[in-house]
């Protein structure tokens, strides 16, 4: 009987841990994939036969959300041109926000059509058939918001809403950059009243977006500059994963391994140092964070890509002067 407790108190234990969460296609659970068919398209079509490729937004080979479900999406590798279905009738109104990491994005619906650059965004009513078509494309983000914490969508007629919303919008900023932190997990939510706090914010994030219609003109960046910040970002969303590699990165990017590591060079450091440099900083993280204190010291080496044990207490050690128990010890 103790055990049996002991073991629903993991699982309910495991329920409220907040963490990023990867979809791959052809690999999801048939739960995941009922959880996300649901989602995309508000019920689960064909019953047990919807398959992952068709039920991840955009038929996405991945899929970066979280586990607990906030509604956050980073779709990678989407399919184009990509249908999104209207709602059903007698289902509840369903609004998405799209933003293009990188590439073009256009959207047309009942004869309206915009076309977003990276890193701009749309929010777009549902209610009718929506197709994307997808311009030298690597990934599209992606919230799925709930009226009822955004009550001035309904006030918005179609042609408003099917705007491009710029990526200088005041508000779309601090948008982005808050939803980076959510899906990296780097805010401990392991609570249910701390994941609705996160999803006010982001509604509310919405709304101050949606209300400033007269963003300033966007600051051009520097080429190598900005998309050395993107690779960076991409690098964050891969950290966990062992296979993180600089072939990979450049694969992505449509750009040579050497391309990538110049990129890192102009800061005087190589590629593999600022991998390691972050996944360091996160196991720090994680070993200060008292919601992390059930993971062994192995067990955070490992979640956040190290392959072997000895190296990471080594290059720990080396960076922060302490041992990864002496730090988990205060």
């Amino acid at each position: 009987m103790a055990a049996l407790q002991r073991s629903a108190a993991a699982k309910a234990a495991e329920g409220e841990t907040f963490a990023p969460f990867w979809l791959v296609s052809g690999e999801a659970a048939p739960d995941e994939v009922q959880a996300m068919a649901h989602k995309v398209f508000g019920h689960v079509p064909d019953g047990n036969d919807i398959h992952a490729e068709a039920a991840l937004p955009f038929a996405a080979r991945s899929m970066l959300t979280t586990r607990p479900d906030i509604g956050l999406m980073s779709c990678f590798s989407p399919a184009t041109p990509w249908i999104w279905p209207a709602r059903q009738s007698g289902q509840e109104p369903r609004y998405i926000l799209v933003r293009p990491s990188d590439g073009r994005c256009v959207i047309e619906q009942a004869g309206r059509r915009i076309s977003l650059r990276a890193r701009d965004a749309a929010v777009v009513d549902l209610a009718q058939e929506t197709r994307f078509t997808l311009v030298e494309l690597g990934r599209i983000d992606l919230i799925a918001l709930d009226p009822a914490r955004l009550p001035a969508l309904a006030q918005l007629t179609p042609d408003e809403l099917m705007q491009a919303i710029p990526r200088g919008n005041r508000g779309l900023q601090v948008l982005a950059h808050y939803g980076a932190l959510l899906l990296r997990g780097l805010f401990p939510l392991n609570s249910a009243p701390l994941r609705d706090l996160a999803i006010g914010h982001v509604h509310d994030l919405i709304g101050v977006m949606l209300a400033d219609r007269s963003a300033p003109p966007v600051t051009a960046t520097p080429r190598r500059g900005g998309r050395l910040a993107a690779i960076k970002a991409d690098i964050e969303t891969r950290l966990e994963r062992r296979e993180l590699s600089i072939d990979l990165i450049a694969g992505l990017y449509g750009v040579t391994p050497r391309a990538i590591q110049k990129a890192f060079g102009a800061e005087g450091r190589t590629f593999s140092d600022y991998v390691l440099e972050r996944r360091l900083e996160r196991a720090w993280l994680k070993l200060m964070s008292a919601e992390d204190d059930a993971i062994s010291i192995s067990g955070v080496a490992f979640e956040v890509g190290f392959g072997d044990l000895s190296y990471f207490n080594r290059s720990f050690r080396k960076r922060f002067g302490r041992s990864p128990s002496q730090v988990r010890a205060g």
